[in-house]
């Protein structure tokens, strides 16, 4: 019969760090992403209503 040996059992608890760590880093990674996305948008936003002032001004100056 083999011999039984003791297992090292930790605690759960002394993970805690680590896996607050991957929380925050997840959540810090996901909020810069929205952050960027929406000044990506608000950019787009932008070009999209200058493009039409330019596309309404050459529909005034030169009706056809």
């Amino acid at each position: 019969m083999p011999p039984i040996t003791a297992l090292q059992i930790e605690l759960p608890s002394t993970n805690l760090p680590w896996l607050f760590a991957a929380f925050a880093v997840s959540w810090a990674v996901f909020f810069i992403y929205a952050i960027y996305v929406t000044r990506r948008q608000q950019e787009m936003q932008s070009q999209i209503r200058q493009l039409r002032r330019t596309l309404d001004l050459q529909e005034t100056k030169d009706p056809e």
